[in-house]
């Protein structure tokens, strides 16, 4: 009798747990189905604005003030954008179209507002659009490769500097520097320009066609081609 006793007591445990996991999928799953349960991003949309910081492999790393540091992927489904220069929203490869050799390195020390969407864990972008440097007429060319000469302007009497570079079809470009240039990425200024250095120099509007073209802002990147 003993031994029967056990073996109904088990009969009925048996049967309990099978009803309770048979009820918990009636009602559409574990509780691990269920919706709602994956990352909080997912799916979701925000707005960044900061400066360019870094650019690889078509992503860009972008220092916001709200959110620290934000890496963007940039796809071919997304829109770009650049004022005065590009004024019509267009597809990824009109937007390289406009940088040296369609090289988006130009973009570091840039500021950007973009719109992206969080759906596998990464921000990528839906809509970017690359602001003029700040304090200079729109953009209407720049030319990116390695310092092969700089001068720094004196300081007073608007005497000019000079920098040269050679791009990566060994053609020369000497531009004046004044002391109304700015350089970026911010904390960057005229000392930290040197002989090799890999920079873009932005021209800008308005330039007399008998003066040196002088650059409005020099853009100093973070990564260098050696000079041949």
């Amino acid at each position: 009798m003993k031994g029967l006793r056990i073996i109904c007591i088990f009969a009925l445990v048996a049967l309990l747990v099978l009803g309770s996991v048979g009820t918990v999928f009636a009602k559409g799953g574990p509780a691990a189905d269920k919706p709602g349960n994956g990352p909080k991003s997912q799916g979701e949309r925000q707005g960044f604005t900061g400066n360019v910081t870094y650019v690889v492999d078509g992503n860009v790393t972008i220092d916001t003030e709200a959110k620290g540091s934000v890496i963007l992927t940039l796809t071919d489904d997304a829109r770009y954008k650049i004022p005065s220069v590009m004024n019509q929203w267009g597809t990824l490869a009109q937007f390289k179209s406009y940088f040296e050799d369609g090289n988006l390195i130009a973009l570091e020390g840039r500021k950007v507002v973009a719109l992206a969407g969080n759906v596998t864990g990464t921000w990528e972008v839906l809509k970017l659009m690359a602001l003029p440097v700040p304090g200079t007429e729109p953009m209407h060319a720049h030319r990116t490769g390695n310092v092969t000469e700089f001068n720094e302007p004196a300081s007073g009497n608007g005497w000019l500097g000079n920098i040269t570079i050679i791009d990566v079809h060994s053609a020369t470009h000497t531009f004046g520097v004044g002391n109304d240039t700015v350089y970026r990425p911010r904390g960057i200024w005229a000392g930290n320009i040197t002989v090799g250095s890999f920079v873009t120099a932005v021209i800008t509007g308005k330039q007399k066609s008998e003066d040196l073209p002088v650059a409005k802002a020099i853009v100093l990147h973070a990564a260098y081609r050696p000079v041949d």
